[in-house]
């Protein structure tokens, strides 16, 4: 009966949304939403990528854990694969002690990752590597002199996201939205943006919005202002050939090797199962599991 009375309110809001469809997507427009789609458009630069072979390698990381007895049992973990699977760095870490912060396992996390980042450029296997996630994001959650040694750590890599809710470029346009909609919206050119400064806590960063393939998804790049990296002054012609190594491997215009990073680190519930069972221990009745995922 349950099951049936949430099937019923389902069917309602789904009704609800066809019905109001048109009326609830006019909310997002904002009251100059054609001018910022005109400024996205004249910001972006057309570029066909012709993929360039190459062995790429992408970095994530991944914590959980688990109320366990009045104790915590937790795990971290992150990794480099190429665009091959193979691994070639990797860093875990995993234990039982008092209340853990989310915070204390994100900062642990992102100390694996800038360390697996270091070994993929030491181990000249790979052209390009490839963070997972917001650089500027992880920053914010630092200390300035946290910042600048992280910086220091990640060295050379690129960080991609699928997402973001940077309004740095257009917010001054007064948009509601994030940057990276207004692209999604203003073009399904392959290509990518302008590379805007941001002063980040650990220095300037360039965040470019790119779309590898015509039609794909558009993805936020950033990169370290400074680095020893090839793209590191972020001109036109050195984007261009980071886009044609990131085409190489690409699927469905997202590097390869940053979804096998993700598969190969993430630490799921089931996994802090087989950790507790190891250690001999049992969740408390009722006790909430907590996944950073």
């Amino acid at each position: 009966m349950l099951t049936l009375a949430v099937a019923v309110v389902f069917n309602e809001l789904i009704l609800d949304a066809i019905k109001n469809r048109e009326a609830k997507l006019a909310r997002l427009k904002d009251a100059n939403h054609n001018h910022i789609i005109a400024e996205a458009k004249s910001r972006w630069v057309a570029h066909d990528a012709k993929p360039q072979v190459c062995m790429s390698a992408g970095v994530d990381s991944s914590w959980n854990k688990r109320a366990l007895q009045g104790f915590d049992l937790y795990a971290i973990a992150a990794v480099a694969v190429t665009s091959t699977n193979e691994i070639i760095a990797k860093e875990w870490d995993n234990d039982i002690g008092g209340s853990i912060r989310a915070e204390q396992l994100e900062s642990r996390a992102m100390e694996m990752e800038s360390l697996v980042a270091q070994k993929a450029h030491a181990s000249g296997m790979v052209k390009i590597v490839c963070v997972d996630g917001s650089l500027i994001s992880r920053l914010l959650k630092s200390t300035p002199s946290v910042a600048v040694e992280t910086v220091r750590k990640y060295g050379d890599a690129i960080f991609i996201s699928k997402t973001s809710e940077s309004r740095s470029q257009f917010g001054a346009l007064g948009s509601r939205a994030g940057d990276i909609y207004y692209y999604r919206q203003a073009t399904m050119q392959a290509g990518f943006s302008v590379p805007a400064q941001v002063q980040s806590r650990g220095g300037s960063v360039y965040e470019i919005y790119m779309r590898l393939r015509a039609g794909m998804p558009v993805l936020r790049v950033e990169l370290i202002k400074g680095s020893s990296s090839s793209f590191a002054s972020a001109s036109e012609q050195e984007i261009r050939n980071m886009m044609d190594l990131l085409r190489y491997h690409s699927v469905s215009g997202y590097p390869y090797c940053l979804k096998l990073a993700h598969k190969n680190c993430k630490i799921s519930n089931d996994d802090i199962d087989r950790l507790a069972s190891i250690y001999g221990l049992q969740n408390e009745p009722g006790a909430r599991d907590a996944l950073n995922e």
